[in-house]
């Protein structure tokens, strides 16, 4: 599939984003489900699958591949996103670092994108509240919940029995983020809306989409003091 970069551009585009190099490059690496994405403000090329712990030899080739796709060089990318997290510290450490050499060797622009944001994208598109979660190693959970129309509140780390504990505190919220069985059938115990494991999966084309609007508004990242977001010991909201 040969997609040329200059049919359809959209009409609305306007700021630093070059129409020589239109497209955006986004990176998830922050947890066991990767995703790398393109997007030029109009189309999406997009894949995801769960990486494990093999983001090391998985990430670079998948967007190799991706690029090939898409019939779009490297030299036709002016921005990277990456995900900033909460998330895991190999994954975390290897997106970033992705990124920041694409930055460097193909002199584009960096945004980074919190983990949470990227899962709450869809539910806050549409004007739904929803508590976003990503998984954070040993039983625990990284979360933030997401209130229609209003700031996110900061990310707290938890176990995942303190984070149960809390949920009846936000019934008209959706739950969405990497979720266990196990955990999802705790979490239908005490609460009703959980969204699907599909709906659950962060999509990298909306990691893109974000990135670029940041980049539309010339609001873009200094790659060198761009750090990843562990959280950790972060207190239990009670």
């Amino acid at each position: 599939m040969a997609i040329s970069a200059d049919d359809h551009r959209p009409s609305d585009v306007v700021s630093g984003v070059s129409q020589n190099r239109p497209w955006m490059l986004a990176l998830d690496a922050a947890t066991e489900q990767a995703g790398v994405a393109l997007f030029d403000g109009f189309r999406v090329v997009e894949m995801s699958w769960p990486g494990g712990r093999r983001h090391t030899t998985t990430v670079l080739p998948v967007v190799e591949s991706l690029l090939a796709i898409a019939g779009v060089d490297m030299d036709r990318v002016g921005g990277v996103a990456v995900a900033t997290g909460p998330g895991s510290f190999t994954g975390l450490r290897v997106g970033m670092s992705l990124a920041k050499g694409l930055v460097i060797t193909g002199d584009c622009v960096l945004v980074g994108i919190p983990t949470l944001d990227v899962a709450a994208s869809l539910y806050r598109a549409v004007g739904m509240n929803c508590i976003a979660l990503a998984p954070a190693g040993r039983s625990r959970v990284v979360w933030s919940s997401y209130s229609a129309g209003g700031d996110p509140t900061p990310p707290v780390n938890t176990t995942f029995d303190e984070f149960l504990e809390v949920l009846p505190r936000h019934p008209d919220h959706v739950v969405v983020g990497e979720l266990t069985p196990t955990q999802r059938e705790a979490v239908l115990r005490i609460h009703t809306n959980l969204s699907s494991p599909a709906m659950s999966t962060r999509r990298p084309s909306l990691l893109a989409e974000l990135g670029y609007r940041r980049w539309v508004e010339g609001n873009v990242d200094e790659p060198t003091a761009l750090e990843p977001l562990y959280l950790h010991g972060q207190p239990n909201p009670r």
